[in-house]
C-alpha cells in the first residue's frame, strides 16, 4: 500500500531517531522510486538521479544516536536532517503535483477530431480500435486522435448514436455525454443525450456496461435489455427493462422512441420533419412514447404519437398546433 501523508511523516519521524526498521526505509525509498513525474522536461535519467541522491543522504541516518557527540549536537543535527528531508519531499511531491496539472492541461489542448451527422441521414464511423458507430440526424462524436487507442479509448457523444465496441481489456471504451460517462469493454449500447432534452439514456442491447455520474461518482451496472434514464432537472436516475429488437431501427431511418417523454418526441419530430410546434408543456407533463414508426407522411406519425393521449394537431399560417381531442 502506498503510504499516506501520515504515514509518511510518522516513518521519517522513527527514521530521523534512528528507531526505523529495514522494512519502513524500504516504503520511503520504494515510495520515491515510484513517484510518477513523466511527461515532463527532464529526462527520466536526471530524475531517478535526483531521488537516488536525496534517498542516500536520509537512509544514510545511523539507526542510533552516535554517543559520541553531545546530546544537543545530535539532536540539532536530526532536526535538521529531518527539515531538510521534508523540505525535499515536500519538492517532489509539489514538482509530482504541478507536473500532473501541466499533462491535464496539455491533454485539454490536444485538439478534438469531431464527425457530424449534418444531414437528416444517419452518419456511420469506424473507430480506430475497430468499433463501430452510428450517428443520428443532429448528433457528433468527438475524440483526441493523438491518444485515442494509445493510452485509452475516451470519446464525447452530442444528440445520439449507437455503438458496437471492439473487446480490449487493456483499455476500456468511455463515452462522455454531458454529467454522464458510459464505460465498457466489448458490447453493443445506445445512447440518447441531445440538448435541451430533459433525460441522458442509455440503453444496453448485450454485454455490459458501468453508468458514472461524473458530479456525485455514484455508478450502476447496466445488464442486456436494460435502460438507464438520466433526469438532468433533479440528477437522479432510474433502470427499466425494454426490449432491444427496436433498438437500432432509427439507423434505417425510422422514429424510435422507448419510454420517451412525449415533449422530447415532439421536439425530435418536428426537426425530423422541418415543422414549427406549438403547445402547452403541462399539457404534456408526464406523458411517454414507446414506438417504431416507419418514416411515412409526417401528418400519419404525428396521428399516431398523439392518439394515445388523447391529443390532436391543427395547422394554421405553417404552425402545427397541439391541443386536447
Amino acid at each position: 500500500m502506498e503510504p499516506n501523508k501520515q504515514m509518511l511523516e510518522e516513518i521519517l519521524d522513527r527514521l530521523f531517531k534512528g528507531e526505523a526498521g529495514e522494512q519502513e526505509r524500504e516504503a520511503i525509498r520504494d515510495w520515491m522510486i515510484s513517484m510518477d513525474i513523466s511527461d515532463t522536461a527532464t529526462s527520466e535519467n536526471a530524475l531517478q538521479n535526483a531521488k537516488h541522491e536525496m534517498l542516500q543522504r536520509i537512509l544514510a541516518m545511523p539507526r542510533e544516536p552516535q554517543q559520541e557527540q553531545p546530546v544537543k549536537r545530535v539532536v540539532k543535527a536530526l532536526t535538521l536532517w529531518k527539515a531538510a528531508a521534508a523540505v525535499m519531499l515536500a519538492a517532489f511531491s509539489s514538482w509530482f503535483l504541478f507536473t500532473r496539472t501541466v499533462n491535464n492541461r496539455q491533454q485539454k489542448d490536444l485538439p478534438y477530431t469531431t464527425i457530424a451527422a449534418t444531414g437528416k441521414e444517419a452518419k456511420y464511423i469506424r473507430l480506430p480500435d475497430g468499433s463501430d458507430v452510428w450517428l443520428n440526424a443532429r448528433s457528433k462524436l468527438e475524440y483526441i486522435q493523438e491518444r485515442f487507442n494509445k493510452k485509452d479509448r475516451c470519446v464525447r457523444l452530442t444528440g445520439e448514436g449507437y455503438f458496437e465496441i471492439t473487446k480490449d481489456d487493456a483499455r476500456p471504451f468511455v463515452v462522455s455525454s454531458e454529467n454522464i460517462e458510459t464505460r465498457v469493454l466489448g458490447t453493443a449500447f445506445n445512447i440518447e443525450t441531445y440538448p435541451g432534452e430533459t433525460e441522458i439514456r442509455v440503453a444496453l442491447v448485450n454485454g455490459k456496461v458501468a453508468v458514472k455520474d461524473v458530479h456525485t461518482n455514484g455508478y450502476t451496472l447496466l445488464h442486456p435489455n436494460e435502460m438507464l434514464r438520466y433526469s438532468k432537472g433533479n440528477k437522479k436516475w432510474g433502470v427499466v427493462s425494454f426490449s432491444s429488437n427496436m433498438t437500432r431501427n432509427w439507423i434505417s431511418g425510422h422514429l424510435i422512441f422507448e419510454e420517451l417523454p412525449l415533449a422530447d418526441v415532439l421536439d425530435r419530430f418536428a426537426h425530423r420533419y422541418g415543422l414549427s410546434l406549438q403547445y402547452d408543456r403541462e399539457l404534456l407533463k408526464d406523458k411517454r412514447v414507446t414506438g417504431d414508426f416507419s418514416p411515412e407522411k409526417w401528418q400519419t406519425v404525428l396521428d399516431n404519437i398523439l392518439f394515445i393521449h388523447r391529443l390532436k394537431y391543427t395547422m394554421k399560417n405553417g404552425i402545427v398546433y397541439i391541443n386536447k381531442r
